[in-house]
């Protein structure tokens, strides 16, 4: 048995740019470390998309020029090589917030019209978490900085490097607890996922949990938009974030259905939502915020409609479509908004450790043959 870290970076936060990986043995010894890089047909943009929050949020720094990656082949061309790393007998997955990875992956197969590469993994975040009873999400530079793992000597955002990251920080977690990393992951239920083959990344026990509340809930609920609904519903609407896998067709629009439907529907007033921002969009309540206006075709009269007129009177473009043509654009059918389920609201977790962030070293400037040359780094033809 062997254990495989990786770790994808791309782009622009969508699009993946390098995949580094690290195989070790049982005992943490590194057998194999790589960083995979590929040239992903798309801008190199890492901050924040936003022409006011730009400078606040300049993004992230990427370990090698972009002509670098541009000079590498595309994905489907590393497809094959990944796939085997992936589906290797006898190997265990092991990554750090691994939703996020699994998804750039998916993306990329979709994109290019390639097979999802479908694997079971374990999240060393998770490991973490659990073993300090921390529901919140705790960020690698932290459970580093508690665990007093010195990451001063690896590149940050050069994937092979951020990936024995986590292979240092899961071995000084087995370490600290006195476990082999076998024992770890079983200690750990809450770790353990799968990325199926159509591309949904599920960990086994939050699916589970998850599950069982949505049954609790169906059961005692009612499906009106209750105040006890509301307030949960502008929780959950809160929480909601587009998903990189979808193409963002409501990008920047606001959506409002008319009042007497969303009050008779929680259940499917939530899926709505949630597949509203999933393309981008922004579910609202008040009919003058709204872009596109979902009309009640019996007729019945709606509180959200006097002001969408306004809106309207007063020069804003406001679309005023049916339930059907909504249920089109969001490739929602009328079954599946039958039997919409109740929503899980995230719950308030518990106090993370405080975060501290990593100091880069100053990195001087490669000459090209240096660079060309480093550890660990892919040429052109893939070898």
């Amino acid at each position: 048995m062997d254990y495989l870290f990786y770790d994808i970076e791309c782009s622009d936060g969508r699009h993946m740019c390098s995949f580094g990986y690290v195989i070790t043995d049982e005992y943490f010894n590194i057998l194999e470390k790589a960083d995979i890089l590929i040239n992903p047909e798309a801008i190199f943009h890492t901050g924040a998309w936003s022409k006011k929050n730009r400078e606040k949020d300049p993004g992230i720094e990427l370990a090698y020029p972009k002509e670098r990656f541009k000079a590498n082949p595309t994905f489907p061309a590393r497809y094959e090589r990944i796939q085997r790393l992936l589906q290797h007998d006898d190997r265990k997955i092991i990554g750090f917030s691994h939703h996020n990875d699994a998804l750039f992956l998916t993306v990329a197969c979709k994109r290019y019209e390639l097979p999802i590469i479908d694997y079971k993994f374990y999240d060393a975040q998770e490991m973490f978490g659990e073993s300090r009873n921390i529901v919140n999400q705790v960020a690698l530079n932290a459970i580093a900085e508690a665990l007093e793992v010195d990451l001063s000597k690896l590149v940050q955002h050069r994937s092979d490097d951020d990936a024995e990251a986590s292979m240092l920080v899961t071995k000084a977690l087995c370490k600290d607890l006195g476990l082999t990393i076998e024992e770890l992951i079983g200690h750990c239920p809450r770790c353990a996922g799968e990325v199926t083959a159509e591309g949904k990344c599920k960990y086994y026990v939050r699916e589970a949990k998850r599950a069982e509340k949505r049954m609790r809930a169906a059961a005692v609920r009612s499906n009106r938009m209750t105040t006890k609904n509301l307030e949960e519903f502008k929780k959950y609407v809160r929480g909601l974030k587009p998903d990189p896998i979808l193409e963002l067709t409501f990008r920047g629009k606001k959506v409002t259905l008319n009042s007497p439907y969303e009050y008779k529907h929680f259940k499917e007033t939530c899926l709505i939502a949630k597949e509203i921002a999933a393309r981008g969009g922004k579910y609202v309540r008040m009919g003058s915020e709204a872009d596109i206006y979902v009309a009640d075709e019996q007729g019945k009269r709606c509180m959200r409609l006097p002001h969408v007129k306004r809106a309207i009177a007063a020069g804003k473009a406001v679309e005023t479509i049916t339930m059907g043509e909504l249920l089109t654009r969001l490739s929602l059918t009328e079954k599946e908004l039958e039997n919409a389920e109740f929503p899980v609201v995230p719950e308030e977790g518990t106090p993370v450790v405080k975060k501290k962030r990593r100091r880069s070293r100053k990195k001087r400037k490669p000459s090209s043959a240096a660079t060309a040359n480093a550890p660990g780094a892919v040429n052109n033809d893939g070898k």
